[in-house]
Protein backbone atom coordinates (compact mmCIF):
# COMPACT_ATOMS: atom_id res chain seq x y z
CA UNK A 1 0.00 0.00 0.00
CA UNK A 2 2.53 2.57 1.04
CA UNK A 3 4.66 1.35 -2.45
CA UNK A 4 1.91 2.24 -4.23
CA UNK A 5 1.20 5.69 -2.86
CA UNK A 6 4.90 6.37 -3.34
CA UNK A 7 4.42 5.23 -7.30
CA UNK A 8 1.53 7.54 -7.49
CA UNK A 9 3.26 10.23 -6.32
CA UNK A 10 6.55 9.58 -8.26
CA UNK A 11 3.68 9.43 -11.92
CA UNK A 12 2.32 12.28 -10.71
CA UNK A 13 5.53 14.31 -10.81
CA UNK A 14 6.51 12.31 -13.85
CA UNK A 15 2.95 13.96 -15.62
CA UNK A 16 4.11 17.64 -14.48
CA UNK A 17 7.27 17.66 -15.71
CA UNK A 18 6.55 16.25 -18.88
CA UNK A 19 3.40 18.77 -19.09
CA UNK A 20 5.90 22.21 -17.78
CA UNK A 21 8.51 21.12 -20.91
CA UNK A 22 5.68 21.00 -23.34
CA UNK A 23 5.12 24.23 -22.11
CA UNK A 24 8.49 25.75 -21.65
CA UNK A 25 10.49 26.54 -25.50
CA UNK A 26 13.43 27.71 -26.04
CA UNK A 27 13.05 29.20 -29.08
CA UNK A 28 10.14 31.21 -27.62
CA UNK A 29 12.72 32.54 -24.37
CA UNK A 30 15.05 33.04 -27.48
CA UNK A 31 13.05 35.71 -29.02
CA UNK A 32 12.37 37.43 -25.99
CA UNK A 33 15.87 37.90 -24.51
CA UNK A 34 17.20 38.94 -28.64
CA UNK A 35 14.45 41.49 -28.86
CA UNK A 36 15.64 42.76 -25.11
CA UNK A 37 18.99 42.42 -25.72
CA UNK A 38 19.36 44.15 -29.12
CA UNK A 39 17.13 47.15 -27.27
CA UNK A 40 19.77 47.61 -24.41
CA UNK A 41 22.80 47.11 -26.77
CA UNK A 42 21.59 49.58 -29.54
CA UNK A 43 21.79 52.36 -26.81
CA UNK A 44 25.62 52.04 -26.81
CA UNK A 45 26.34 50.73 -30.84
CA UNK A 46 24.87 50.74 -33.77
CA UNK A 47 23.47 47.47 -35.13
CA UNK A 48 20.83 46.06 -36.40
CA UNK A 49 18.60 42.53 -34.84
CA UNK A 50 20.19 40.43 -37.02
CA UNK A 51 23.39 41.25 -35.47
CA UNK A 52 22.65 39.77 -32.19
CA UNK A 53 22.17 36.16 -31.66
CA UNK A 54 20.75 33.96 -28.60
CA UNK A 55 20.98 30.32 -27.92
CA UNK A 56 19.25 28.89 -24.76
CA UNK A 57 20.75 25.70 -23.63
CA UNK A 58 19.97 23.05 -21.06
CA UNK A 59 23.01 21.40 -19.39
CA UNK A 60 22.76 17.98 -18.10
CA UNK A 61 22.33 18.84 -14.26
CA UNK A 62 19.33 20.82 -15.60
CA UNK A 63 20.80 24.22 -15.21
CA UNK A 64 20.18 26.86 -18.34
CA UNK A 65 22.90 28.12 -20.42
CA UNK A 66 22.50 31.56 -22.05
CA UNK A 67 24.90 32.31 -24.79
CA UNK A 68 24.87 35.90 -26.31
CA UNK A 69 26.19 37.16 -28.82
CA UNK A 70 26.46 40.98 -30.48
CA UNK A 71 27.88 42.19 -33.88
CA UNK A 72 28.25 45.98 -34.06
CA UNK A 73 29.65 48.76 -36.67
CA UNK A 74 30.72 50.88 -34.47
CA UNK A 75 30.02 51.85 -30.69
CA UNK A 76 27.94 55.30 -29.71
CA UNK A 77 30.10 58.11 -28.40
CA UNK A 78 28.52 58.20 -25.27
CA UNK A 79 28.69 62.38 -25.08
CA UNK A 80 25.42 61.81 -27.67
CA UNK A 81 23.86 59.43 -24.59
CA UNK A 82 20.81 61.20 -22.73
CA UNK A 83 21.93 62.78 -19.14
CA UNK A 84 20.09 60.06 -17.85
CA UNK A 85 22.64 57.52 -18.58
CA UNK A 86 25.87 59.00 -17.44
Amino acid sequence: MIFDRAQQKNLERLQNVLISDKQFSPQKVEKVLKSDMYDLLSNYATMSPDDVNIKVEVQKDGTYKFLMVAKCDRLKIFGSLPDDYV
